[in-house]
């Protein structure tokens, strides 16, 4: 069979196949609370989260990065059925990094030019940049697995997509310990750590995802 006929057959029967969403929920939910358990026996939450979360500012770290999460895991199971259409999720996504990048700058615009360098900095963000990788392998290890079991097309960008939805979702995980409330700070570190994690798992779905 000719391989424009297989992925033909093959979309026409992910129309009739149960959807993949209850299978992924079920393991996605005990992943993300071992990352929560995890960095609570590691870092700890921080002791004013529930005042924190009354802040627009502080509270948009968890907008951003279960938003960027969901909608990265919406294009991952897309992606896992070929023929699926990708338009929508894809736009949807690209919103996320615009809406940070917008948050940056008028932060950036808003604090006098002396402290420009120690907002981004920070204090934290070696933390930053080692625990939103460290709390990303429960869930993209899950995505992983449930990506194996569909037939994806473009296995280094699904792996990407996981990788996206893990580590957005490791970066909702983190912010519950995290003090850094200024945009200029967890839009650029979360940020990074986020990039590296999605490059990292497109590299190992290019691999791993084929079929």
């Amino acid at each position: 069979m000719k391989t424009d006929h297989l992925i033909a057959a093959l979309a026409a029967d992910a129309t009739r196949e149960r959807p993949l969403w209850p299978g992924l929920l079920a393991p996605l939910a005990p992943a993300l609370a071992l990352s929560a358990l995890f960095l609570a026996l590691t870092l700890g939450y921080r002791a004013d989260l529930g005042q924190a979360m009354t802040d627009p500012l502080s509270a948009m770290r968890m907008v951003l990065t279960l938003t960027l999460g969901g909608l990265a895991l919406w294009l991952g199971l897309r992606l896992s059925r070929p023929g699926a259409a990708l338009r929508a999720p894809a736009l949807a996504l690209v919103l996320v990094p615009l809406v940070a990048a917008g948050l940056w700058l008028w932060a950036a615009s808003a604090i006098p030019a002396d402290g420009f360098g120690m907002a981004i900095r920070g204090k934290t963000m070696v933390y930053c940049l080692t625990f939103i990788p460290l709390l990303s392998l429960p869930p993209v290890a899950v995505l992983f697995w449930t990506l194996r079991r569909a037939a994806p097309t473009a296995p280094a960008l699904a792996g990407a997509a996981a990788g996206l939805a893990g580590s957005g979702f490791a970066a909702a995980v983190y912010a519950l310990h995290c003090t850094e409330d200024s945009p200029l700070f967890y839009v650029t570190w979360y940020g990074a750590a986020i990039i590296a994690v999605t490059v990292a798992a497109g590299l190992l779905g290019q691999r791993l995802l084929r079929w």
